[in-house]
């Protein structure tokens, strides 16, 4: 099986966005769903990112809730 090629840092940061502004639980299943497979180390670099912002702004219910889904894609992603 080939390797996927990494992913940019400007894919990681679309990818973040769809999944901030999903409308419900559902949009956002399927937004992991369909991209899990795409998420490497520039990914989770840049959830860590943006869970700081997050974090900074005093915003921690937001950077729980992301860091519990990128934790739970983590395990998707590197566990199958």
């Amino acid at each position: 099986m080939a390797s996927t090629p990494p992913m940019t840092v400007q894919q990681a940061q679309s990818l973040l966005k769809k999944i901030v502004n999903a409308k419900n639980g559902d949009e956002l299943q399927k937004i992991v769903a369909d991209n899990v497979m795409w998420c490497d180390g520039v990914f989770f670099a840049e959830l860590e990112a943006v869970i700081e912002e997050y974090q900074q702004r005093g915003d921690t219910g937001s950077a729980q809730k992301l860091k519990a889904l990128g934790d739970y894609m983590a395990r998707l992603r590197f566990m199958i």
